[in-house]
């Protein structure tokens, strides 16, 4: 099987790619100072077309990927004389600029903002980071969660995307995972883009990528930036961060460490009831104050061989320990036994996460590009717990003792090619290789009884995957993309001691893109695109770790789920700023937790489980707007999901809103006030229903001794991020809230000194799954 795929990949034949060059420029004044800001602007040559926009920042600006042609140049700042200057782009540029002041007699000082930092273009957002709302915030999570359709977890643990799910983050072409990027500084950020139709180049994983681009600066020196954020919640949390770079002007060294302590507020209640069994049960748990610690540490070194090829090595090291202890109040009907229940639980938790890789990369000629490299990633959760139950007001003892262990490793490998065919064509193809072995081993002792259940579970996982992708410009009205990408997937996981495997599986699946871009005019373009993805669960939701709500209900994981296959169709009209987008989905074994009871099980399980089927629709409009101190962008769209199940209660499913705004006004020269938020009505998806809820958040950031910046934020003031949800499966009939901790004041400062040097880092993470290792 696995030389099918090799053949496959070497005679893989297909096109791509317009050559591509970049453009970057230093800007000086008469006497040879930098201009500290100002706006870049490319044109057509016959100035009747915008192509590109930057920002000119302490005196430099870059364009990336600009298609070889002639273009007119254009560099202003406030003060000085607009300068422009025609250009042939034949291969990269470094220009050398100098403007003059413009000498004005002033009558009166008008405070004027220059761009909106979120753009919208092909049905793709853009933040431009180093708007000053966006720059002085110390963690890299806040200024993503600013994104439309964008939305962080109240834990700061997971993202999502409205309609999309999960999302793959890059930075630049390189995939990192979520802790990863946690531990970049906003500093380094130059922007921040969601791309909704990403290429066969991303993983099948891919249907949505958040790609996140750094400054670029090869200056030589040590910069450091160090902020901290104090955050009011229920309970106070401090976030500590520093990052440091080093440059002698070739290779570079970079260095973080995060601290940061959080006392996280939770709690949830669910009645459910099991009809056929005569039990029905009520609950609300409260975790008022679990004491969780986080340190965030990296280190990474990058050394060029010339201007094309290089190496780099890059670790990280995550760890988090939760002392959580919990309360639990519990109505318990069970045939003709009531127990009125007062569980009381103490949680010691470790979980640690590594992760190390090396890069090479190598320009084989003018046309072919190499990249090569090799990861090793591992995590390791360690939860010790002690379960003392009062029933019926009899007195609290001691029921249980569990200790449980998971630890998942990972080895991946992986080489890509990049090959420009010709001036309007181009292609990319590679292959990847990813091994992971994990082990669940949980000891449950009961002290009454002297009872002592030992459990252990093995799983491993293969996979191997190649792709091809090809983009042709055919005239000057059509692009096309097509590409696809091929993975055979082996899963085995068996209890040890037992001869056969509890899971065992063995899969080829081809996952196929087509795009096709049609330019009406100099402001319109229409695209339509297929995708066919995949969505794989976590490793650590197939193991057999489990955590104690109450004595009839646990939660935990499925050994046996399989991953979610999505076909997709979208389509967007770019009208200038304005995006008006739509899409038609249909996912094959779509997973959601849910409660779930088997017949003579001494508890139920919360755990994430396959349904059979998700269809759904979403169309939108984006509109993004600036009128001199005033920037505004502004997105609605109707969404339709339904969701079905054998044995499920199916309701009518209908549709609901989203509607997101973000307005900020420019109030003084380095002060910004910015509103706004999100909505959603209420949602029926046909299994499961959920409540509406209006989320607003607020904001004042400014900036002084151009190195101290501050920030106030005001996030969840309507106090609305509480989830209802109901459903009716498997014989189980739910009704339930989970109660955020979403409410939150926090202040910000952040300060930096040194020079720049940190944004000639360049690696790779070489192992697709990251996101499946580390939950």
């Amino acid at each position: 099987m696995k030389h099918v795929f090799w053949i496959f990949f070497t005679f893989g034949v297909l096109w791509n790619a317009q050559a591509q060059f970049s453009i970057k420029g230093n800007v000086f004044d008469v006497n040879n100072q930098q201009i500290s800001i100002g706006d870049v602007v490319l044109y057509t040559s016959n100035k009747e077309r915008l192509v590109m926009y930057t920002t000119l920042v302490d005196g430099n600006f870059a364009f990336k990927e600009v298609p070889q042609s002639s273009y007119w140049l254009e560099v202003s700042a406030l003060g000085y004389e607009t300068y422009s200057q025609e250009i042939t782009v034949t291969e990269n540029l470094e220009l050398t600029l100098q403007i003059k002041e413009q000498v004005t007699q002033l009558e009166s000082v008008e405070v004027v903002a220059l761009k909106n930092p979120i753009t919208s273009k092909n049905g793709n957002f853009k933040i431009d980071v180093q708007n000053p709302v966006f720059s002085s915030l110390v963690d890299p999570l806040e200024v993503l969660s600013k994104l439309p359709n964008v939305q962080i977890s109240p834990e700061r643990e997971s993202i999502s995307v409205i309609a999309k799910g999960s999302p793959l983050i890059y930075l630049g072409n390189q995939r990192i995972s979520l802790d990863e990027f946690t531990t970049l500084s906003v500093d380094t950020i130059e922007s921040i883009e969601l791309i909704n139709n990403p290429s066969a180049k991303y993983e099948a994983e891919g249907r949505v990528v958040i790609l996140i681009q750094l400054k670029k600066n090869t200056d030589k020196g040590t910069a450091v930036t160090i902020g901290e954020t104090l955050s009011f919640r229920q309970n106070t949390n401090n976030y500590i961060s520093s990052n440091g770079n080093h440059s002698n002007g070739k290779w570079n060294l970079r260095a973080n460490l995060n601290y940061n302590t959080i006392g996280q507020w939770e709690s949830n209640t669910f009645a459910f009831a099991i009809p056929e069994q005569n039990i029905y049960s009520d609950y609300l748990v409260l975790i008022p104050d679990n004491k969780r610690m986080q340190m965030n540490s990296g280190l990474g070194f990058y050394y060029p061989i010339n201007d094309n090829d290089y190496l780099s090595f890059n670790t990280i090291f995550r760890r988090q320990t939760d002392d959580a202890g919990f309360e639990t109040e519990t109505f318990l009907q069970n045939g003709s036994e009531v127990n009125e229940i007062i569980s009381e639980t103490e949680n010691d938790n470790r979980r640690d996460y590594f992760s190390a890789n090396f890069n090479f990369n190598k320009k084989l000629n003018n046309n072919l590009n190499l990249f090569t490299g090799i990861q090793y990633s591992s995590f390791d959760q360690n939860l010790h717990t002690d379960i003392s139950n009062n029933y019926n007001g009899e007195g609290l003892e001691l029921d249980q003792t569990r200790d449980q262990d998971y630890k998942i490793e990972s080895l991946a490998a992986r080489v890509d090619f990049e090959q420009s065919l010709s001036e309007n064509s181009r292609l990319d193809f590679g292959a990847s290789w990813n091994e992971a072995r994990a082990d669940a081993f949980s000891e449950v002792i009961q002290p009454e009884t002297l009872n002592d259940e030992i459990t252990s579970y093995d799983y491993e996982e293969s996979l191997y995957a190649i792709y091809a992708n090809t983009e042709l410009r055919v005239g000057k009205k059509f692009n096309f993309n097509l590409g696809a990408r091929v993975e055979y997937n082996q899963v085995e996981g068996r209890l040890k001691n037992e001869p056969q495997p509890l899971v065992e599986r063995e899969n080829t699946r081809i996952f196929p893109k087509v795009g096709v871009n049609f330019t009406i005019n100099s402001t319109k373009t229409l695209s339509l695109n297929y995708a066919r993805n995949i969505n794989r669960p976590n490793f650590s939701r197939t193991s057999s770790v489990r955590v104690f709500i109450n004595p009839f209900l646990e939660a935990g994981n499925n050994v046996n789920l399989v991953p979610t296959v999505t076909n997709e169709v979208t389509t967007n009209l770019q009208m200038g700023n304005t995006s008006i987008f739509g899409g038609v989905h249909i996912n094959q074994n779509p997973r959601y937790f849910m409660i779930g009871y088997t017949e003579n099980d001494t508890v139920a399980l919360l755990a994430e489980n396959n349904l059979d089927k998700e269809t759904g629709y979403y169309a939108g409009l984006t509109v993004p707007f600036s009128h001199k101190i005033w920037s505004s962008t502004n997105s609605v769209s109707v969404n339709y999901n339904k969701i079905r199940d054998s044995s499920a209660a199916f309701t009518k499913a209908k549709p609901y809103l989203y509607i997101y705004t973000n307005q900020q006004l420019k109030v003084a020269k380095d002060t910004i006030v910015s509103f706004g938020g999100y909505a959603l009505t209420q949602r029926k998806e046909g299994i499961i229903e959920r409540n509406e809820m209006i989320v607003l958040n607020a904001s004042v950031t400014t900036t002084f001794f151009k190195k101290l910046q501050c920030a106030l934020r005001f996030n969840d003031i309507s106090k609305a991020m509480n989830y209802d949800e109901s459903y009716s499966i498997n014989g189980v009939m739910a009704n339930g809230t989970y109660y955020a901790d979403g409410r939150e004041m926090a202040l910000s400062v952040k300060y930096s000194f040194g020079g720049n040097s940190a944004n000639k880092f360049k690696n790779k993470d070489v192992d697709e799954n990251l996101n499946r290792i580390n939950p």
